[in-house]
């Protein structure tokens, strides 16, 4: 008998921290501009021919900067390609992501042009910007639907 209650107050407790997490998953602006301009700056990043390396060292510094935002704001980093919906943004935005970043490798290295990778990286900025607002959005319902 106690088994039961035991096992329904500890789905209880699982209930309470989703909807916790759901008031506060909601992350402000500059959070999803931080995101962006990560993603926007790995498009942009050929640009930076020869040194493209280089450019790729204050993106990775940037994620860590991110992560620990999040562990600091939420007490954890939440993983976009965790299960569930969430993945099937991922999914969506993966293949953009990786079009504009060839488009940007193929018109520095090919093209010799920088410009058009540096509004390539701007054209990431706003889809990534957009994507981070539906991944959130996407990750709330998911959490607000297992209540």
């Amino acid at each position: 008998m106690s088994t039961v209650a035991e096992a329904q107050e500890a789905l209880a407790q699982i209930r309470a921290s989703r909807a916790q997490l759901a008031r506060v998953a909601h992350c402000p602006p500059a959070r999803h501009l931080a995101f962006a301009a990560l993603e926007a700056g790995f498009v942009a990043s050929p640009a930076a021919a020869p040194y493209q390396l280089l450019a790729i060292v204050p993106l990775l510094l940037g994620l860590v900067l991110i992560l620990r935002w999040d562990r600091r704001r939420l007490g954890m980093f939440i993983n976009g390609y965790r299960r569930g919906r969430t993945r099937r943004v991922i999914a969506a935005f993966l293949p953009m992501v990786l079009a504009l970043y060839g488009a940007s490798v193929y018109v520095v290295f090919a093209r010799q042009q920088i410009w058009p990778a540096l509004l390539l990286g701007a054209v990431m900025f706003g889809l990534a910007t957009w994507m981070s607002h539906v991944w959130q959005r996407v990750f709330v319902r998911e959490l607000e639907a297992s209540l």
